[in-house]
């Protein structure tokens, strides 16, 4: 499944060690999002981090967050759960040491979905959204960077990662180019 992340935005990423996907149950918010506390994008704590690209596949960001993970857990964070190779840790931000420490491999999200970096960034979501929308997914913005289903009755298609990410790429690819 594609995962796609957000700092910028706070990183609004769930409770799991890996980025969240969307899902339908009750209506819950869709976001692009980061396991970990939000963390301040200024140029001396960005220095030398993973920086993600649009384009980046699913192997190398899945090794990106895992190195990010494999820090938090050797620094003190809490494992809560391990199935098919994939673990939940705990997103307290404690230890907070550990987050400081690891904070060197979080990576940073593609620069065109950082709202610091992309002063067109809302507009784009907004046709994100649209794209979604017009691929079949019945969605609306809830703000800049977050998207939630118009209903929690949706039935979620079963390629929405593949149409997520290709809204992405159309409506982000372009920045700066508008």
């Amino acid at each position: 499944m594609r995962k796609i992340f957000l700092l910028g935005t706070a990183f609004l990423l769930t409770a799991c060690s890996t980025p969240a996907s969307s899902t339908a149950a009750g209506g819950e918010v869709a976001t692009l999002a980061s396991a970990a506390p939000a963390a301040t994008t200024s140029a001396a704590s960005s220095a030398g981090r993973p920086q993600l690209r649009l384009d980046t596949g699913d192997d190398e960001e899945n090794r990106i967050w895992a190195a990010y993970n494999d820090c938090l857990v050797a620094k003190g964070v809490k494992v809560l759960a391990e199935s098919e190779g994939a673990r939940r840790i705990d997103q307290s931000g404690e230890p907070k040491a550990a987050y400081v420490a690891c904070q060197g491999k979080l990576p940073l999200p593609p620069p065109e979905l950082d709202e610091a970096l992309n002063p067109d960034y809302a507009a784009q979501w907004n046709d994100n959204v649209a794209c979604l929308r017009a691929h079949g997914l019945k969605v609306h913005v809830t703000g800049p960077g977050s998207w939630t289903y118009d209903s929690a009755d949706v039935v979620v298609p079963g390629n929405e990662s593949q149409i997520q990410h290709d809204c992405l790429i159309e409506t982000f690819g372009n920045a700066g180019t508008k």
